[in-house]
């Protein structure tokens, strides 16, 4: 693999909210992807094992990758607010990422699913979540699904939140959505990681 430079960075929130990441940019980068960490009041943060695998893929695809912590969480300052400012965290995020004009991926996991789903950043070319509980946002304010670019979610077979079963459905109506379940894992993916990194870097590069 090529060298990659890690950084930690910070970048405010359009209310003044300071943010802190990890920006991971590989020499000779292709293109971008910010990933999102799953609740923050469950002990999620941009170090989760999940979003790790995330990057993992992202940036053994040749992306410069930014994980960050929403407000209120890790190095950032601010509140948790349920979802809705942490949309606005996410769109700093990515302006802070500066995408240019290469591919730009929203990633997400669980609660960071969600909040990626309903941010449709015009510079955004797919995204890619995994386990999203579809429960955070309210379905109106989720733009992914009548958005039209790629959507490539993974999920668990024993998903303890969101099902297939219950999951596949409900993305039917979806424009431009692709499935991927992984036998024997649950909503937290324990032994699953290389599946999920190896199934989020095919999506990349498909």
């Amino acid at each position: 693999m090529e060298p990659v430079d890690v950084s930690v960075v910070h970048f405010e929130a359009e209310d003044g909210t300071r943010l802190e990441g990890d920006l991971l940019a590989p020499a000779d980068a292709t293109g971008t992807a910010v990933v999102c960490h799953p609740h923050p009041l469950y002990g999620g943060s941009r170090q989760d094992a999940v979003v790790a695998a995330l990057t993992r893929a992202f940036v053994g695809c040749g992306r410069r990758v930014l994980r960050f912590d929403f407000r209120g969480t890790g190095g950032s300052q601010g509140t948790h607010d349920g979802g809705a400012a942490e949309r606005t965290d996410l769109m700093a995020a990515i302006d802070a990422l500066d995408p240019g004009d290469g591919p730009l991926t929203i990633a997400g996991y669980s609660f960071g699913a969600d909040v990626a789903l309903s941010v449709a950043h015009p510079a955004a070319t797919s995204w890619i979540v995994v386990a999203p509980p579809l429960a955070i946002i309210a379905p109106e304010d989720m733009l992914a699904p009548t958005d039209g670019r790629p959507v490539t979610v993974i999920t668990g077979e024993h998903d303890q939140f969101n099902p297939p079963p219950q999951l596949g459905p409900r993305l039917e109506g979806w424009s431009n959505a692709e499935l991927h379940v992984i036998d024997t894992a649950d909503h937290f993916f324990a032994g699953s990681h290389q599946a999920l990194s190896e199934i989020a870097a095919s999506a990349l590069v498909s």
